[in-house]
């Protein structure tokens, strides 16, 4: 049969991967978006799971179908052929077979493409879970690790009028990742985010940063650019035209601006949510975007925005919806964030990992605070490079994404890990770095109890501004005398949040409030919760707002939910401790 080395490289310890460990594109790879020309290649793509890695395997991307004489020969692989999906898209909702598939997918394109020959195009992938490589008219140009984040790679003379795309995007867990192998929300795979083409001047603005000095007085916006291809002493210009600002600052040799420009903005708040138009322009290139200015501070316990002191009403969510899996809608997002207001709070917790830039802009406009964090989760690799390199990118690109979102006070560096010297050193540079990247908000992690001393006894609290702890007293914990203690003995200098707390009740069954997985019984937990740690803490986040799905909940009231939500995974259903929440939020 010939010389079919790729059908027996499993025989022959070749690692067939090698080859394709194309440099990793990370947060250098992004750059400012708003304002710019944008063509999506959203839509209709083939797709085609590739239990095998066959993909790579045979060199699918190449395309062969004629042999060296021209003649037709027989492939196990037509891309046109391929069943079609919508992207952006998670494959685990497109047929019940692919529910819980764990491994590569394949989805191509071809698109065509009419630039003018100027300029410089780069190709954006919002989110591709977890990792993805990306090929284009049969040459891997990109590679990226991280669910969650978006990354890009310039495509500048790769393109020809007629192109063919693919990306392949491995879901598969692993202990180095960022997420690691074991954690509580369902192991969606796929391209679920926008896939896009940018297109920029040859010399562009890279970066544009604009925040509110954090000095207590409100007069003060710091300007932070960053510019690629400028030569030292060219000028970059900052319009606000609403504050009557429209000046040039000179551009450094490193390509960046830092300065500080005398402002009073209104002030953006829950209550009014005010945004103003900002431009940056150098050379031929012109960016834009809406941002709002405020202040997040901590004096001692307490929590501060615009120097007035708020009490964090909160509540965890997922990204998820029944129908489409994380590819959620600005529909979804509106539907999230209403009911998040509709139950009193003014934040929300992002949980556990980036949700889509469009929340974040969403809750701008809309005047919700977001807690937003990276899936630092539960047990990692805390001693491997490559870890801490997954979790370090992705803080980078999620504050990249978002860091001029008034909405986002608090960055999360990590939720429920042990507490060891490895995992020590580990978040507290996690921590570091967010603060360096962001001097304008709070950093926070869900750190541990101590049962046995019955106090917050974590060595990260000293690290992070707001100290968040996850308990579940009244539901893994049946009495609530814990709490109480908990409470009553821990010393912090800081605020001290309720990051999590809970009980599952399946949606529509009552009964005596001491019946677990009751309506009823889900109440009163949060009656007890508000009651014993009144007066203790700056925030409370139920966990969690919707039922989620969660392979790890066999229980058969469960049915693979965790089924602590306020409300029912179809974002309809109410349960009692909806009411009972928005009451207590009504009261603070």
């Amino acid at each position: 049969m010939g010389n079919m080395l790729e059908d027996y490289d499993h025989l022959l310890n070749i690692d067939y991967k090698k080859p394709y460990l194309f440099p990793l594109a990370g947060p250098e790879s992004l750059i400012h978006t708003e304002g710019r020309r944008r063509f999506k290649l959203d839509g209709v793509w083939n797709f085609s799971l590739d239990v095998y890695d066959t993909f790579l395997r045979k060199k699918f991307f190449e395309e062969r179908y004629h042999d060296e004489e021209g003649r037709d020969i027989p492939v196990d692989c037509d891309f046109d052929q391929w069943e079609t999906v919508t992207v952006p898209s998670c494959w685990n909702v497109q047929k019940e077979a692919y529910t819980y598939y764990e491994g590569t997918g394949v989805y191509t394109r071809r698109f065509q493409y009419h630039g003018d020959g100027t300029g410089r195009t780069f190709l954006r992938i919002g989110a591709a879970n977890y990792e993805s490589s990306v090929w284009l008219n049969g040459e891997q140009i990109a590679r990226h690790e991280g669910g969650f984040t978006p990354y890009m790679v310039e495509v500048t003379g790769k393109m020809k009028r007629e192109n063919r795309i693919v990306i392949t995007v491995d879901n598969t867990r692993k202990l180095e990742q960022i997420p690691s192998i074991n954690y509580d929300w369902f192991n969606y795979g796929g391209l679920f985010r926008s896939v896009e083409l940018i297109g920029t001047p040859v010399r562009f603005i890279k970066h544009v940063f604009l925040y509110l000095v954090p000095d207590g007085q409100y007069d003060k916006i710091c300007l932070e650019a960053e510019t690629a291809g400028f030569k030292a002493g060219e000028s970059l210009k900052l319009e606000i035209p609403e504050l009557g600002v429209a000046k040039e600052f000179p551009i450094g040799e490193d390509g960046r601006v830092k300065t500080v420009i005398a402002a009073k903005p209104r002030l953006w708040s829950c209550d009014d949510p005010y945004l103003y138009e900002i431009a940056a322009s150098a050379g031929e290139d012109r960016v834009t975007d809406r941002i709002g200015f405020r202040q997040i501070r901590t004096e001692g316990k307490h929590i501060f925005l615009n120097g007035k002191r708020i009490f964090l009403k909160g509540v965890c969510c997922h990204e998820e919806s029944m129908e489409r899996g994380r590819a959620l809608t600005d529909e979804d997002r509106l539907q999230i964030l209403r009911t998040a207001k509709d139950l009193g709070c003014n934040v929300m917790r992002l949980s556990h990992y980036p949700h889509h830039e469009r929340m974040a802009q969403m809750a701008d406009e809309l005047g919700m605070m977001l807690w937003e964090e990276i899936p630092v989760y539960w047990a990692l690799m805390f001693r491997e490079e490559a870890t801490y390199r997954a979790a370090s990118g992705q803080l980078r690109e999620l504050i990249l994404r978002d860091r001029n979102r008034a909405s986002v006070i608090l960055w999360g560096v990590g939720n429920e890990n042990p507490d060891t010297d490895e995992r020590l050193e580990f978040m507290s540079s996690l921590n570091k770095l967010a603060k360096e990247l962001d001097p304008s908000r709070l950093t926070t992690a869900a750190c541990l109890v101590n049962i046995d001393s019955m106090m917050v006894q974590d060595r990260l609290a000293e690290h992070v501004d707001v100290v968040a702890i996850n308990e579940y007293y009244g539901w893994y914990y049946r009495d609530y005398q814990g709490l109480g203690r908990i409470m009553e003995q821990t010393k912090l200098d800081r605020p001290l949040v309720i990051s999590e707390t809970g009980a599952d009740a399946a949606a529509g069954q009552f009964g005596d409030e001491e019946e677990l997985f009751t309506e009823n019984h889900q109440s009163k937990m949060y009656r007890k919760q508000f009651e014993l740690s009144e007066g203790y803490v700056e925030g409370i986040f139920p966990w969690i707002l919707f039922d989620f799905k969660s392979p790890v909940r066999m229980n058969p009231k469960q049915g693979g939910f965790n089924r602590k939500g306020l409300a029912a995974e179809d974002k309809r259903y109410r349960k009692m401790a909806f009411e009972t929440v928005r009451e207590y939020f009504d009261g603070k």
